[in-house]
């Protein structure tokens, strides 16, 4: 009889490349050690239902961007077939996240699959929660790589989500969670202060041979490594862009080394930021590509970059674990009451600077608040400088990231596989 194995993954809202190399890291790992065709992908609503209206060319270019060599089943339909898996794997992202339950609640209603906010809500935690599984499925199920960052003191205090996250985690098989934050509070949750439930990031377990099975296109093979390249994207912080894109030009010029901007984002919305950024640093190498970038693509160019400068997280996570120095600008202050980066205002914890505390990586870590003072930014650029000449450093760096990766990487597939 064949095994089966349920993973359930986050739906991106827009086609986000770190969150299918997430998915795509467990679809290699299964590529890896053999178990590919037990294995089931779910989403809580699908590709299909979230862009249904979007326009011919947009929908083209968000296809090609969501490329990946599996597809994903409908959670909402499926969760009867799930429940008789062998394994159920909760795979990355925000799944358990208070905050994010709250807005998978609005995107049902948005897109018609739900009549109401509550109605919505009681969907989500159903699935996400298992809220009416019986109590044998839960030996056999999983959670990897998610977070609980943005959480507040106020969800632990609501009866009805601290009651369901407690009980989730209590009563779930396996769990590594991908930030330290994260990892203590299961602990609590749990009570259980001897077992570290600390993972990482999901995309972490890929590896170069990994990057193999992706489509790719030729047009983007020109930036090639050694060359003197800088990987460039901004498009998360909430600042003048005109801060970042003269900061990574002065340190580009200072490396002695040509920026190029790296196309992770759609073209509509982070269009704009491109033109944005280009204007202010002159030089900048940003081409027109014939054919919107796959997955395949991003990584690739990333792989071949000297050094990566961006704002945002998952380019800065993948760079690392190609062993390419990210240099990541984030901010202390956000002036917005809800932010990607690090949730909630008021009660900021920023995924990105999570991140490089966790493995000794601060000094690659910019705040834009460092940038308002023309002498700390000039001390900024000559450290960096000083830095990312200092190859024992990046590999220092690249090696705490990878040897954890690799660790949880085989507690993973022991629960995963038969004894």
């Amino acid at each position: 009889m064949s095994r089966k194995i349920s993973v359930i993954c986050a739906p991106a809202p827009k086609p986000n490349p770190g969150m299918a190399s997430v998915d795509f890291a467990f679809y290699a790992l299964s590529r890896r050690y053999g178990f590919a065709e037990q294995v089931t992908y779910y989403q809580l609503y699908t590709h299909d239902e979230l862009h249904s209206r979007a326009r011919t060319g947009l929908e083209r270019e968000i296809r090609t961007r969501q490329s990946l060599p599996f597809e994903y089943r409908n959670f909402r339909h499926g969760l009867e077939d799930i429940l008789a898996s062998d394994r159920i794997v909760f795979w990355g992202d925000f799944l358990h996240a208070a905050d994010y339950h709250e807005a998978a609640a609005r995107r049902l209603v948005k897109i018609g699959l739900a009549g109401s906010s509550e109605e919505a809500l009681d969907r989500v935690r159903d699935h996400y929660f298992l809220r009416n599984a019986p109590a044998e499925i839960w030996p056999k199920v999983l959670a990897f790589g998610g977070n609980l960052l943005f959480n507040r003191v106020g969800h632990y205090a609501d009866g009805s989500y601290a009651s369901q996250v407690q009980q989730f985690f209590q009563k779930v098989g396996k769990v590594w969670m991908r930030d330290v934050y994260s990892a203590a509070r299961v602990s609590e949750l749990r009570n259980d202060y001897e077992f570290s439930y600390l993972g990482c990031d999901g995309s972490l377990l890929l590896t170069s041979e990994d990057l193999e099975q992706l489509p790719y296109n030729s047009c983007y093979d020109h930036v090639g490594g050694g060359k003197g390249h800088a990987g460039i994207f901004f498009g998360r912080n909430k600042c003048n862009p005109a801060i970042m894109a003269r900061f990574a030009r002065d340190l580009c010029r200072r490396l002695g080394i040509k920026g190029h901007w790296i196309p992770w984002g759609l073209s509509k919305g982070f269009g704009r930021m491109k033109k944005k950024v280009g204007r202010r640093f002159s030089g900048m190498e940003i081409r027109e590509y014939p054919t919107p970038a796959t997955l395949g693509d991003l990584q690739r160019m990333l792989g071949h970059c000297d050094v990566v400068i961006s704002d945002t997280y998952h380019v800065c996570v993948n760079a690392w674990r190609l062993g390419v120095p990210a240099v990541c600008l984030g901010q202390a202050l956000v002036r917005q009451p809800d932010n990607i980066n690090s949730g909630n205002a008021f009660a900021w914890r920023d995924k990105r600077q999570v991140f490089y505390g966790m493995h000794d990586a601060m000094e690659y870590y910019v705040y834009i608040e460092e940038l308002a003072d023309r002498s700390w930014r000039r001390k900024r650029l000559e450290q960096l400088v000083a830095l990312l000449q200092k190859d024992p450093y990046r590999q220092a760096v690249s090696s705490r990231i990878r040897a954890r990766a690799a660790a949880v990487e085989q507690l993973l597939v022991q629960a995963l596989l038969p004894h």
